[in-house]
């Protein structure tokens, strides 16, 4: 391409906006449209199940400006108990969806906590499980384009591992341009209309790694406050409002002079042409993936691993005499923290995942209210996490027996795309999270709620 050529090709905000004003009419391959309805019903099952932890209890008494948005799972049936402004529904929804580290994941970080709740908040009304009406042919699409965005813009930036490393979290920074696009389709928005959307956006990308210090709540607010801002964004490119074309050029405040930081040389440099290459050919959201257990995703390979171990060799958490992880450098701050202080910061610590797994839980997140039991610090006094001089861009898990000593280490986790989940397993993880919250016959009201888009 001649230097001409290049100069008068439309900004890349320009075009990632007209391909997502195209996805509301864009059908989708049979296999996407059951992912993505895998992830809309995962991520319900995290918001109604996360309602009640303290971050999602704080944002209810700060985000209540009545309005026509139900709370999901709020009193049990959708449409019952709060309703309140489609702006504060997208923050507290996502919030609750976040709280129990169940929801999905290897998108923006957490797409579905993201961009689901901004579908919710824009679905006309009576479209809820039990209203009777079914949402057309948006949803679904709107889901897809808001995970493929929030991913893009992820790996534009040099992927995960190096914009969080720079102390970023993704999920905030990466996810406000995922609820931009979801909310662009579910509205409608032409081409202009999104690419100003995607550049107001920008002005709100936001969220650091500071919370894995101390284990405080913000990082269970950043899904909220990206879907929120994200929301609003679109909201104001329907109103008139313009955003910045050049957000995505190599101009000064552009995103990724600001968030990349210095492209420096080899692998995980900042692409910005990672936007749109492939657009429409390419599918990032394919490697979305659903988790099976409640914690960290990062450390859900050498969780896989210990339980290779233990299936492979035949061996009972009783003959376990110690357990030796090797972490590297970049997960060490991230699934190693401090001890925790309570459940949600346990959800993150490799170890208390792998002391309950000695004690037979299975990782759900009502497993991990018990991190501080005696049992659950005998079994963590066994376990050690040393630095892996290899590097090794998963944890090496060593289990130590009378019998002599196992090794593993996993390089895909459970749950993504190359080991997914199957829709019955996602069904009955839903029933799972559900089960205090959602009768049988409710349950079966949400489920067909998000089986039935399958027909658009």
């Amino acid at each position: 391409m001649t230097t001409a050529a290049r100069t008068q090709a439309p900004p890349l905000a320009v075009r990632l906006g007209d391909w997502v004003a195209g996805m509301a009419s864009q059908p989708l391959s049979p296999g996407q449209a059951r992912k993505a309805s895998d992830h809309l019903l995962d991520t319900l099952g995290a918001m109604v199940a996360g309602q009640d932890e303290p971050a999602a209890q704080a944002a209810r008494k700060v985000f209540r400006r009545p309005g026509p948005v139900p709370l999901a799972g709020v009193a049990g049936l959708w449409h019952h108990g709060a309703t309140v402004d489609p702006l504060d529904a997208a923050f507290v929804n996502a919030v609750a969806a976040h709280c129990l580290e169940i929801d999905d994941t290897e998108g923006c970080d957490h797409s579905g906590a993201v961009v689901v709740p901004v579908l919710l908040s824009l679905l006309p009304a009576g479209d809820t499980p039990d209203g009777g009406a079914r949402p057309g042919g948006r949803l679904l699409p709107a889901l897809v384009a808001g995970y493929e965005v929030g991913r893009r813009v992820q790996l534009a930036l040099g992927g995960y591992e190096r914009h969080n490393a720079r102390g970023w979290h993704s999920t905030a920074t990466c996810g406000v341009f995922a609820a931009a696009a979801a909310a662009s389709v579910m509205l409608g928005l032409d081409g202009r209309q999104s690419a100003s959307a995607l550049g107001i956006a920008a002005s709100s990308s936001a969220g650091s790694w500071a919370f894995s210090a101390d284990g405080s709540m913000t990082k269970q607010f950043h899904p909220g406050k990206a879907a929120r801002a994200g929301l609003e964004a679109a909201l104001l490119a329907q109103a008139g409002a313009s955003g910045p074309q050049q957000v995505f050029e190599p101009v000064w405040g552009g995103f990724f002079a600001t968030h990349g930081g210095p492209d420096g040389a080899g692998s995980g440099k900042v692409e910005p042409g990672l936007l749109v290459e492939g657009l429409g050919s390419v599918w990032h959201f394919e490697h979305s993936a659903i988790k099976p257990y409640a914690s960290c995703r990062s450390a859900h390979s050498a969780i896989d691993a210990f339980l290779d171990i233990l299936a492979a060799e035949g061996l009972e958490p009783a003959d376990i005499r110690a357990v030796r992880v090797h972490v590297n450098d970049f997960l060490r701050p991230m699934i190693c923290p401090p001890a925790p202080a309570d459940a949600a910061q346990s959800r993150m610590s490799l170890s208390v995942s792998l002391a309950l797994l000695c004690e037979g839980r299975e990782l759900m997140p009502e497993d991990f209210r018990h991190f501080d039991s005696p049992a659950i610090l005998e079994q963590l006094a066994r376990i050690e996490v040393v630095r892996d001089p290899e590097g090794g861009r998963e944890p090496l898990v060593e289990v130590v027996t009378d019998s002599g000593t196992f090794a593993s280490r996993v390089e895909h986790a459970r749950g993504g795309a190359r080991h997914p989940l199957s829709p019955a397993e996602v069904e009955g993880k839903f029933r799972r999270l559900t089960a205090d919250r959602l009768d049988v016959a409710q349950q079966a009201e949400w489920i067909a709620f998000a089986r039935d888009l399958l027909a658009f």
